[in-house]
């Protein structure tokens, strides 16, 4: 079988961008996607161990931990393809006269599918920490109990094992084979995909467009009614004249520590709650910022038939998925900052770290 053409050449002619145009555009994302990605790991490691050190004895930072855990695992498969696409440049520039025992293209398309997986789970996640905090401080009365340790760890089991169900059937499509090429007449590990794919565009039309606009719903949703929570105990504040209290109020000094549950029927914040709603809330403002790109692309797909793969606008939607991509990656790569911001105990817990 003959994978030079298929894997190496764009042979329908896009007349937006060129093949040059997009070798040069995706080498630019491709530079600046595993920079990112790599500050974004070595974020998310610190994420993991201060969240470990204060202790996971809650839903929130064991949903933290969990998520700094798939967002590692995203950014892994960033670096990786953007390794793969310098191997790939290498070995086109050379005109074939460099090879490599895998083939750096197949690679680098492989570990593009198989990071929808924990992206998958970090979508899932973030949504459940929003549905979360948002009942608490909505209902407090009725959700006081419900989010706990053990519902927590369970919740993101079943999301670990829902992200990996829509995978696997993935690798019945495509995957890393030994091949013979003619055209240079060697053997080595390639990519292959199958030609039935009409299963696959099924899988990836509910995985990679229903879930990412599900989420966006329910997270801009939750965004929504927290900001008029806020909204609203600062308003009462300012209306009663009311100083900060020690006291509880919507949720309780050990929920506000835990994020989940607990509280009374007062219509005040206290001042951990207002940290940790905003600490939530940003985080659901960049997961909806990062995400739109991923939506509108599927809303492309639809209403323009050309945008899509070997199709007349192919090159443009592969520029489009590469700037998709950047903004995923800066999704997963920067929650250390909101957690400095907003985290009082991970802020304090991080200068004793630092200082030991």
């Amino acid at each position: 079988m003959d994978h030079i053409e298929s894997i190496y050449t764009l042979t329908s002619a896009d007349i937006l961008i060129t093949d040059e145009e997009y070798v040069v555009i995706e080498s630019i994302l491709c530079a600046a996607r595993g920079a990112l990605a790599v500050l974004g790991v070595f974020g998310n490691i610190i994420n993991i161990k201060t969240f470990m050190s204060m202790g996971l004895k809650d839903g929130l930072s064991i949903s933290f931990t969990f998520l700094a855990f798939s967002d590692i695992l995203y950014l892994s498969t960033v670096i990786a393809r953007a390794v793969s696409f310098v191997f790939t440049t290498l070995e086109t520039r050379s005109s074939f006269q460099t090879l490599f025992p895998i083939e750096p293209y197949g690679l680098y398309i492989f570990t593009g599918h198989a990071g929808r997986l924990p992206y998958v789970l970090s979508n899932l996640t973030t949504t459940f920490l929003a549905v979360a905090r948002c009942l608490c401080v909505a209902r407090p009365l009725q959700f006081k109990t419900r989010f706990s340790r053990k519902t927590t760890v369970m919740i993101l089991f079943l999301f670990f094992c829902f992200s990996l169900a829509s995978y696997l059937p993935v690798t019945t499509f495509m995957g890393i084979s030994l091949q013979y090429f003619s055209k240079l007449n060697v053997t080595r590990e390639a990519l292959w995909v199958s030609s039935n794919t009409e299963w696959m565009d099924i899988l990836w039309a509910i995985r990679d467009a229903f879930i990412p606009f599900a989420s966006q719903l329910i997270i801009f949703l939750c965004f929504i009614i927290m900001a008029n929570c806020l909204r609203a105990s600062h308003s009462f504040r300012r209306k009663h004249d009311l100083k900060y209290s020690n006291k509880p109020t919507i949720c309780t000094t050990n929920s506000v520590i835990s994020g989940f549950g607990n509280g009374n029927r007062t219509k005040n914040f206290s001042r951990k709650d207002i940290q940790i709603v905003r600490q939530i809330s940003l985080i659901c403002v960049v997961y909806v910022v990062c995400n739109t790109p991923t939506v509108l692309i599927n809303l492309a797909r639809v209403y323009v038939p050309q945008f899509t793969l070997e199709k007349l606008y192919h090159n443009v939607y592969y520029t489009a998925t590469g700037f998709k991509h950047l903004f995923q990656t800066v999704n997963a790569s920067f929650t250390i900052i909101i957690y400095l911001t907003y985290n009082t105990k991970f802020r304090q817990t991080q200068s004793n770290r630092c200082f030991v």
